[in-house]
């Protein structure tokens, strides 16, 4: 039982397996089966479950709360004009920061910053603001019954506001309204995360690079993006694009990429795990003499963060915005951004 729930499902033996066994999808179901048969998860993955239920979110905050990173860049002067809501202006593109980039100030530029440069493409955008919901994909990562349910009353709402094209810059938030909702049927509405966004626009010469960013890089793939649904290329993309950027890839990337320990519920209920892979994987990083460790997850950049504590590693670890930011509009970097939302 405990082994069940230790695993990240991060998909890795699948690519292994001699006959391609789903095995992030099978541990899902495994849970969701011991669920039903009224098996319990581990408590504090119990404990998340409810929070997400009665708060819409994972951090217990006030959904008013949810859309205030977008009035408070704006007064701070980090966009070029400011955020409206769905209901205020629909428009070609809903922008979904996600529960992590909405609450987590750590992770806060992430919102940020993916509003700035969708502004500097010219991209006519909404956000929901206190009616964004949490996409409720940790639900089913971890086995609760009442996912379902759940997800397909977040379908309505995007269906009911006529919404056709989501951009999320969570990748756990991707592949909760992208691979799991699509599941579910009934979606009348697109998905794409923010590197294949940003990947076409700078392919079309909608978003310019200006500015030298001199850093030699490694590239973490998170799990939700690459196995579990094949986007390797979009962010490798960007990152080439930006001048001055070295990239190296660590010895395990692409398919074969390590899991950085945040996903399947392991950070809640087993944190000594997750904090012993997110510091094997920062060794990793190490050993290609990059400077600094790049992933376009905000999860991942947590994860990646307690890493460089836990292993004691100096190599930076960047949000693939701040990469692009550096280059394309450098006065809304990470730090200015943090500075100014603490106001």
């Amino acid at each position: 039982m405990e082994s069940l729930f230790k695993c990240s499902a991060c998909g890795q033996c699948h690519v292994v397996c001699p006959v391609r066994i789903n095995t992030h999808e099978f541990w899902e179901q495994a849970r969701l089966a011991l669920a039903g048969a009224g098996i319990p998860q581990p408590e504090k993955q119990l404990l998340q479950s409810q929070t997400i239920k009665d708060f819409n979110n994972s951090f217990a905050k006030p959904q008013k709360e949810r859309g205030l990173w977008a009035q408070k860049a704006w007064d701070a002067g980090l966009l070029l004009a400011p955020v409206s809501t769905w209901r205020e202006r629909p428009s070609q593109a809903l922008y979904f920061a996600g529960c992590t980039a909405s609450y987590d100030a750590a992770m806060q530029p992430v919102a940020v910053q993916s509003a700035r440069l969708l502004q500097e493409a010219g991209v006519e955008f909404s956000i929901l603001g206190q009616e964004e919901p949490c996409c409720v994909g940790k639900l089913k990562r971890i086995g609760d019954i009442a996912f379902e349910s759940e997800a397909k009353k977040r379908m309505d709402l995007f269906n009911s506001l006529g919404i056709r094209t989501i951009v999320v810059s969570c990748a756990g938030c991707y592949k909760g309204l992208h691979s799991d909702y699509s599941r579910l049927g009934g979606a009348s509405f697109e998905v794409l995360h923010l590197t294949q966004f940003l990947d076409h626009l700078i392919k079309d010469g909608r978003l310019k690079s200006s500015f030298d960013v001199p850093l030699k890089i490694t590239y973490h793939d998170p799990c939700h993006l690459g196995r579990h649904n094949q986007i390797y290329e979009e962010p490798r993309n960007i990152l080439r694009s930006i001048p001055g950027l070295e990239l190296v890839e660590m010895r395990r990337h692409g398919a074969f990429s390590s899991c950085c320990g945040m996903g399947g519920g392991i950070k809640v209920a087993y944190a000594d795990v997750q904090h012993e892979m997110s510091a094997r994987r920062i060794m990793e990083a190490v050993g290609t003499g990059a400077q600094a460790v790049v992933t376009p997850c905000q999860t991942c950049c947590l994860g990646l963060l307690s890493g460089t504590k836990d292993s004691l590693a100096s190599i930076e670890v960047h949000h693939l915005n701040e990469m692009l930011v550096r280059s394309v509009c450098p006065e809304v970097t990470w730090s200015v951004v943090l500075d100014a939302l603490k106001t």
